[in-house]
């Protein structure tokens, strides 16, 4: 932790000018900027937030894989579950240094000016640092530092454990949502989600509390209930309810500020669209493969590349006359990262019901679903005639929602690798119509002595080991005693 101070001070001096065209607060003369000011500190930690999650180190050869859409074309051993431990290192110092410091900093600095709207203005950085914490605990496995990370004055910050996280998660976001207060302003310029607007910020904090809820709904029931009975309450704002509310973090045309997996794919092809994938998406006929995928070359075929294969092992090296790549709806220039967006939400709805929860949410889950499925399928641009025809090749079936469900968020999930693992990790979920398994394991092997499917959390960066001792190895004894990444989540109950 302690090289989070140095990287911070680095991050604030350098927050006016690490973004150009479009994000207007950092567009300033950097040769005249003496400090970052709260927008600039935003827009930075908003636009390292969406980087993280969406890069070719941490969104592809980690989320992507982990999630079974991309396979490698080169370069295999993430997809066997060989990790890059400096891509480690860097993804753990996005969160705390690239993200939860600036935003801090942007707080403090709101807290002393006291200008109209700072009231709000420090609510919407504190559900964006809930949403980054809340990435932290779910990818390392529960424990993390929380509640002393942001301390200056500790260095070897505490681990808390994923349930005293998550506590502390929901109880944040529920406070912020009564905070925000629609009739003083937000963030004038600078934001780059929702442009300060401060009611969809509240949508956007009880969609992320009923996300949150639901994902430990297996282990606390009676705690998701209240905090997703709270989160649909109309009382405290709604929740994300059209495509138009949907967080998504909207990249500009041109370097720098393309988006991060577009820039990666000018040098060279090293991601593919997986058979795994691919083959779902065909075995159904879904509409959406010619969006998320390219055909061959001089063919109208989709094929996806083996998952897990050995470097040199009858690889497409990403030849287009062998295998798909993805399209320019994961890898333009322009194509966003999602926050969040209806999609998920209506699949939460559709899962509230399924399990029979008590939150006097209206409707049916086989409504929602399809609603779910509806609302992916227009983000795709796909018309209302193929939609109707796939929902009734895709009904829902309520005796295995996990797996309707399941499947159908998964593939609407596209892009978002993380999160669309970690739901597979908590919903288990297969072939609802046939009963059998989706993904595979690695063709050639893990890599991983301690995996064989798919690994349940990431290590942590082994830097933790000499800089936070004593704390590392408590939270160690939380997981099982050893930084494996077979350890299950402490929601993960199946």
């Amino acid at each position: 932790m302690k090289i989070f101070k140095n990287i911070i001070l680095t991050c604030i001096i350098s927050a006016a000018f690490s973004c150009t065209d479009g994000f207007e607060e950092m567009n300033k003369d950097p040769n005249g900027a003496e400090v970052a000011t709260p927008s600039q500190l935003l827009t930075n930690a908003q636009y390292n937030m969406a980087t993280n999650i969406a890069d070719e180190w941490n969104g592809a050869r980690f989320g992507m894989y982990y999630a079974q859409y991309w396979s490698a074309t080169y370069y295999a051993e993430e997809s066997r579950y060989q990790i890059r431990e400096s891509s480690n290192q860097n993804m753990w110092d996005g969160f705390y240094a690239d993200v939860l410091s600036q935003l801090k900093q942007a707080q403090r600095l709101e807290q002393e000016a006291k200008k109209p709207g700072f009231e709000n203005r420090i609510a919407i950085s504190e559900i964006i640092k809930a949403y980054a914490y809340h990435f932290l605990s779910d990818i390392y496995g529960g424990p993390i530092p929380y509640k002393e990370a942001l301390d200056p004055g500790d260095v070897t910050p505490q681990y808390d454990t994923g349930e005293a996280v998550y506590a502390g998660l929901l109880n944040t976001l529920e406070a912020q949502v009564k905070v925000l207060d629609v009739s003083k302003p937000g963030y004038a310029s600078g934001e780059i989600i929702y442009h300060g607007d401060v009611a969809l910020w509240k949508k956007f904090a009880n969609s992320l509390r009923l996300r949150i809820a639901l994902r430990m709904a297996d282990v606390k029931t009676a705690e998701a209930t209240t905090a997703i009975k709270s989160a649909l309450d109309p009382a405290n704002g709604g929740i994300i309810a059209t495509q138009e509310e949907s967080a998504l973090f909207n990249w500009l045309p041109a370097t720098p500020n393309n988006n991060p997996i577009n820039e990666s794919f000018k040098n060279r092809v090293d991601f593919s669209m997986s058979k795994t994938f691919i083959d779902y998406l065909k075995l159904y006929s879904d509409p959406r493969l010619p969006v998320f995928a390219l055909p061959l070359i001089n063919s109208n075929n989709f094929v996806g590349e083996v998952y897990g294969l050995e470097n040199g092992n009858g690889s497409s090296n990403g030849n287009r006359t062998l295998v798909s790549l993805p399209s320019t709806y994961a890898t333009g220039a322009q194509a966003p990262t999602v926050w969040m967006d209806l999609a998920e939400v209506k699949f939460i709805q559709a899962e509230i019901l399924a399990r029979g929860l008590n939150v006097g949410l209206k409707g049916t889950a086989e409504q929602y679903y399809k609603e779910g499925i509806t609302a992916s399928m227009r983000f795709a641009g796909v018309m209302d005639g193929p939609i109707n025809d796939y929902l009734k090749k895709v009904p829902y079936q309520p005796a295995k929602w996990k797996d309707c469900i399941g499947s159908q968020k998964w593939i609407a999930m596209y892009t978002q690798g993380m999160q669309a693992w970690l739901e597979r990790l908590r919903l288990d979920f297969k072939d609802p119509y046939t009963g059998k398994a989706i993904f595979t394991a690695p063709a050639d092997g893990s890599l991983d002595d301690d995996v064989t499917e798919v690994p349940t959390r990431m290590s942590y960066p082994l830097t933790e080991a000499s800089l936070n001792g004593a704390h590392y190895r408590t939270a160690l004894d939380k997981i099982g005693g050893t930084n494996t990444k077979s350890a299950k989540n402490w929601w993960d109950k199946y």
